[in-house]
This record gives structure tokens, sequence and C-alpha cells, in this order.
């Protein structure tokens, strides 16, 4: 199908099996050639069409999760990569043998063909898909695998399925933002990201939750906010058997706060009824409408016990399509590290988590406390794969990543009524020698000061602009922070910041150079 079809109202991509790419091009999961874009399309071979039937069929939801979701390059990439597995090993089924020999055969110089396919498998475990175990999964990430280019190990540090970098989570949700104020994902997907980035809990954890776990206590006159989390994977635990109180921020909390208000109105709405006290104390985070409308039209009687049940509660297969999914659809975050669009997934916030307090030398039972892990035998990883975690990015690394990290996100202007405000004075950017920077594309009201502007998708930077000495300010900034404090994760806090206006050098530099002015 062509792109023009998928762009049309007419296109039939209501079908289930008709999906589309993150290039806008519509493609059948079910057939054996998908056109991905103009440059990527994925034949089906002979080897891949005769695995094991339900091998095959959670290979196409996977890799069609990735056509949706990331790059036509990268998806078709993996696709080469398992046909690589299947072909070096004549497996019709995935299992922990199968990876192992396979990495026997590739030698050292060749592994990391295992590296490349890890994310992707690990992915497919996640969707809950039939074909890798648990065991697959665990063998994954203890692997230590060489590089392509480079000879060192990508052991929590894959670009598609380890930890992400403080430069990525930016990213992340600064598109989550921009999605959610351009109303192209549901408030309730916003929350859920905030939530499961700032919790770092399962998803079979956070679908549990209902509005009595959100929790404000003060304390000596201090106000604080938590959360009570319920556990999972604990033996003879049922539904919100146990729990675990969670200290969050005023933010999150004002969120959950408004999402709590905003779903009691919607149930209230379907079931048509006033909730009493105690089932507006048992109302999901996470609803599942489409249960409540079918209980309304049965007829069934709204009781306390409906809501002290799980019954209204979304399941974590809904909520990774209806939030995750769906979100990773629609963002565009790019990674400096392969810039490439970010893949997202629960795991991958989880592992962020646990390499971020490695990496400040926390010990193992901590970090396992954070992670609500039962104990610290699974959480070792994070404290013996600390190396090489924090790329420290100074000026000449800063400067060649910036093309690749995609920071900035607005567009160059040669004269401040070239801007969407046109002649309005109060457009006008100072930044403190009170010099024109640019020009502001929105109404909005904003007090974060002139840096922040570039990183937001509304700045249009002057081209003659004094730029080079804001870069050069940020520089000189976070030199004296490392010096101070000697913590490199502290100096790196405005790297994003640095990457967005190295890019609107550059591209100031590119302009003016096609012109013939430098």
């Amino acid at each position: 199908m062509s792109k023009l079809e998928t762009i049309s109202p007419l296109a039939p991509v209501h079908k289930e099996h008709i999906l589309v790419s993150k290039d806008g091009y519509s493609f059948d999961k079910n057939s054996n050639q998908w056109i991905l874009n103009k440059d990527a399309t994925i034949s089906f071979q002979d080897e891949i069409l005769a695995l094991d039937e339900r091998v095959l069929r959670s290979f196409r939801f996977t890799l069609a999760r990735y056509a949706e979701e990331l790059s036509a390059h990268h998806t078709r990439n993996m696709y080469f990569q398992f046909q690589r597995l299947i072909r070096d090993t004549n497996c019709t089924e995935l299992d922990v043998n199968t990876l192992l020999n396979w990495k026997a055969s590739l030698g050292k110089d060749r592994e990391w063909y295992l590296g490349a396919l890890r994310g992707f498998l690990i992915s497919w475990f996640d969707y809950g898909q039939y074909g890798v175990t648990a065991d697959v999964v665990e063998l994954l990430e203890s692997l230590r695998l060489s590089g392509n280019d480079k000879g060192v190990a990508v052991a929590n540090r894959c670009p598609y399925s380890g930890a992400f970098t403080e430069n990525e989570v930016l990213a992340i949700m600064g598109e989550l933002i921009e999605l959610w104020k351009a109303e192209e994902i549901t408030f309730q997907c916003y929350a859920y990201i905030s939530l499961v980035q700032a919790t770092a809990r399962r998803t079979i954890q956070l679908r549990q939750l209902k509005s009595c776990d959100l929790l404000k206590e003060s304390k000596q006159g201090v106000v604080e906010y938590y959360l009570n989390i319920p556990r999972a994977k604990q033996r003879n635990i049922g539904f919100r058997g146990a729990f675990k109180k969670l200290s969050i921020t005023e933010d999150l909390y004002l969120i959950l706060l408004n999402l709590i208000a905003f779903q009691r109105h919607k149930v209230e709405s379907t079931f048509s009824i006033k909730l009493n006290a105690r089932q507006e104390e048992l109302i999901p985070l996470f609803v599942d409408m489409e249960k409540c409308e079918e209980l309304y039209h049965q007829l069934q009687s709204v009781d306390n016990s409906l809501f002290e049940s799980d019954i209204l509660h979304l399941s974590a297969t809904d909520i990774r399509h209806f939030y995750i999914k769906k979100f990773s659809v629609k963002q565009k975050a790019i990674s400096e590290r392969t810039s490439d669009i970010i893949h997202i997934t629960s795991r991958r916030f989880r592992h962020t988590r646990g390499t971020n307090l490695g990496r400040k030398g926390i010990g193992a039972n901590i970090i396992a406390e954070a992670l609500d892990h039962s104990d610290s035998q699974n959480v070792k990883v994070y404290t013996e794969n600390t190396a090489d975690t924090v790329q420290f990015i100074d000026k000449a690394i800063g400067s060649q990543l910036a093309p690749f990290a995609n920071a900035f996100l607005g567009r160059i202007i040669e004269n401040l009524d070239d801007g969407e405000r046109g002649d309005d004075s109060t457009a006008k950017i100072p930044n403190e020698d009170n010099e024109a920077i640019g020009a502001c594309g929105t109404n909005d009201f904003c007090v974060n000061g002139f840096e922040s502007c570039y990183v937001c998708r509304k700045f249009r930077p002057l081209l003659d602009a004094p730029h080079e000495d804001v870069l050069e300010s940020l520089y000189k900034e976070k030199e004296e922070k490392l010096k101070k404090t000697g913590s490199i994760q502290f100096a790196s806090t405005k790297d994003r910041l640095i990457l967005a206006v190295e890019q609107v050098v550059q591209q100031c530099h590119e302009i003016k150079s096609a012109r013939g002015e430098v």
C-alpha cells in the first residue's frame, strides 16, 4: 500500500491486522512483505515462514510493534538479525541452549549480532508473546557481549534495551508533555508514563493502584506525599495483599490527584450514580471503562464489593497497549547514542532507576528496596557494571553529539518579526545582557528563563544572535560545578540544554556557510 493510502481517511487502517509504520506506511501484519517506507521493505523468507506457527505469530506481532514504534531501518535490522539466528541454528523455537550455542559459534568478533538482537527478544517477552521465556530473558540480561566496533561490554548499556541516559529521559518526558498538550495522548496515558518513570514499578503493580493509595501527610509542619504501591511476585500474596510505601514528589501527587477526579467522574457518568465515600476510596487509578460499560448494560448492581475487587482495573496487557504502546507510537524522542527514535518499555525505566543508583555507589540492598525486589541477588548487575555509564559531554563531544540528540526542535529566523507573533515586542527573548537571542512562538505564560527556550519547540532563535556566548557560559558553568562537587552527574544536569544550543550554533553556521557569509 502506498503512503498516500495510509493518510487517506478511507485507508482501511481500522482492521486489526492492518497497521501503520512510524513513517506513515500501512502494512498487513499477516502479509509476507511489509513496506515500511520508501527505503525499507521486509520480505519474510522461507526459513522464517518455517518456524513453529505460534513462534511465527509472536515474531510478527513483536516486529509489527517495532515497525509502529521505531524507525523502519531499525525494524528491518531486527528482522535480518533474527533471520541470521534462525539460519545459523536451524531452530524452529527459541531456548537458552540455542542462544548459548549461537553465541559460541559467532565468536568474540561477531557476538554483537546477539547483542543487537537482545533488546528485540526482551521486548518479545515483555509483550507477553509466546516463544521467549523468562529463562531466555534472564540469560540475555546476564550476558556480557562485545560491541560492534568498540570492544565495550554492552550489558545494561544497550541503547535499545538497557537504561536510558539522562538526556534520553529528558527527551522522553519532553515528548510526553508536548503530546498531551497537543491532545495526541490521553491524560491517563500521560499520568501512567509519568508514574512509571517516577516509580520504576512493574505494570502488574501499578495496575492495582486505587484512590486510597495516594497519601498526603503533614509532619511537624512539613507536607510529604506518598504512594502505597501493591507488591508483586510475592509468594501466597494475592490482589493488593501487601504494600510498600513510596515517597513521591508534589508534582506526581497532583497529577495522580487529578487522575482520580477524572476517573471518578467517568465511573459515575457510566453507571449514572453518585459514589459513596468508600467507593471513592476504592476507585482504580486506571479504570477499565469497557468493563464498566459492560456491567452497566448487564444491569449489575454497583456495591462496595465490586470496587474492592480487581474487576474495574485495567489489565497489565491493556495498560501496555493503551499507554505504553500508544505513547511509543506517537513519540519521536531521539537518542543521542543512536540518532534513532528511543525505544520505550517499562523495563527500561526500571533499568534506569537501578543503573542511576548503582552509579552513585548505592549498595545492592538499597537498590533492591528501591526496585521492590525481595532480595538483592537480581540487582548486582547494577553495582557491578557502572563503568562508562556516564558520557561526560565537553566541548569536543558536545559538538559531535548535538546533531544526533535533536534537542533543538524550533526553527531559525532572521528577524524577530519572522516569528509567529510578528512585530509583537513581547515576543522578544533577551539574554542576561538584554541582547535579543530569538522570538517566542507562543503566548503561553513562561517563567523558565531564556536558557530553557533552546529546548522548546516554540523557540525561534535569531540567525545572528550571540548563541556562542550562551554555549560558552553553559560549558563554564558545568566545569565549575564539577570542580566544586566532583560529581559528573550533578555537573551534567544541563547537558540536554547544551546539546540544544550546540545544534542552534551549528544550524546557524550551516545557513551562513551556504550563503558564503563565513
